[in-house]
């Protein structure tokens, strides 16, 4: 049986004329879909791997419970928490809540106990207590002064530094011989936030900027940010890209950060309005971030960049409410270890910057007056 060759020809060989090929329409749509969506998949597959991989106790807080004036810990209570950067950590609350080794018992009279008041760096967040700075500095000042000096820590959240006078009362009934509080950069951004029990969190919409935030809590994009920020020097040029969070760098204070010093002066003025009538001392101590730190070792800085500007401004507002202020900035920059002192992605100190910070609390310590049969006990022992 013959076949009519024509009639399977192709349209454009039977007409005689050649015709471009062309996709169809509906490929156009297709396939930009099935490329996203591939790329969604790989995403997707690369999140929940990295999550598998590297954990993190997103869970709340739970021996944290919320006040009128702000967060509390439940006594004798014992949590664990874990960022995915880092080893799993264990929280114990004293008898009083707070997060110390030592009774928060009252010591007998000139007994050497001293409070620590701030937020969650204050605290010790994410590492074990025994290598933050308050365990640290209450090790060495036991040492150095032949007696028990305990630290009773009332560290809380950043939500609370605002109201950190509202618990002088607090401090002042354990005795103490001095009081230290820990600020820095993030503290002060949120030093006129509401307190959390009245902060309503607004409905989420989709948009761009949601699906950018979204991004970059993403643990796949906070690997990669993890690894491109173990070179200090990239870090430092993407944190001078971050405008207002970065301007506590720049010379001169931009006047949002130089408002935020003067609410950290008068946060002062409270505080030492209480502490100085009963003979209190204050010790402030800033804490930089660790952009701030790795600026500070730079022999050669970019233009306009000076990361003691804001610690400047710190010290002049402490001076005029009668607290002595330390900048921790260059012991951070000067530690032999850098990669040790900050989690790269979290932001909050780890063991090596407690180390570097406990040593600014222990020297700002000994040279108070409470504390100068310390130097004459070292001195004898030495003989």
């Amino acid at each position: 049986m013959m076949i009519d060759q024509q009639t399977t020809l192709p349209a454009e060989r039977t007409s005689g004329a050649a015709q471009p090929w062309r996709l169809p329409r509906r490929d156009y749509v297709l396939l930009p879909l099935i490329f996203l969506g591939t790329m969604l998949l790989l995403l997707a597959a690369g999140e929940i791997t990295v999550r598998l991989i590297y954990v993190q106790d997103d869970a709340a807080e739970p021996c944290e419970y919320v006040t009128g004036s702000g967060a509390r810990y439940h006594p004798s209570c014992v949590s664990h928490t874990k960022v995915w950067e880092g080893p799993w950590i264990t929280q114990r609350f004293n008898e009083c809540g707070y997060r110390t080794a030592e009774s928060c018992a009252v010591r007998p009279p000139g007994a050497l106990r001293v409070v620590v008041m701030g937020s969650s760096t204050a605290r010790g967040a994410l590492v074990n207590y025994s290598d933050s700075f308050a365990a640290r500095a209450s090790a060495y000042l036991s040492a150095r002064c032949g007696e028990l000096v305990d630290f009773q820590n009332l560290g809380t959240e950043p939500t609370d530094v605002n109201q950190i006078d509202r618990r002088i009362p607090e401090a002042l009934a354990l005795k103490p011989s001095a009081i230290v509080m820990t600020i820095g950069p993030y503290d002060l951004i949120h030093l006129k936030d509401p307190p959390p029990a009245a902060v309503r969190p607004a409905p989420e919409r989709l948009n761009l900027r949601s699906a950018v935030y979204l991004l970059r809590d993403s643990r796949l994009f906070l690997l990669m940010q993890y690894y491109l920020y173990r070179d200090p020097a990239f870090q430092i040029r993407a944190f001078l890209l971050n405008g207002d969070p970065a301007d506590y760098v720049r010379e001169p204070l931009s006047s949002v950060w130089q408002h935020r010093v003067n609410d950290a002066g008068e946060l002062l003025h409270r505080i030492s309005s209480e502490t100085a009538p009963a003979g209190v001392p204050v010790l402030l101590v800033y804490i930089p971030e660790r952009a701030q730190a790795a600026l500070a070792t730079l022999k050669s800085k970019p233009s306009g960049v000076d990361p003691f500007v804001l610690g400047s401004s710190l010290q002049v507002a402490a001076s005029k409410a009668g607290v002595q202020f330390f900048d921790a900035t260059r012991d951070f920059a000067a530690a032999p270890d850098f990669q040790s002192l900050f989690y790269l992605t979290d932001g909050h100190p780890r063991d090596g910057g407690h180390a570097a910070l406990a040593g600014v609390v222990e020297q700002g310590l000994l040279a108070e007056p409470s504390f100068s049969r310390c130097r004459a006990y070292a001195q004898a022992a030495a003989k």
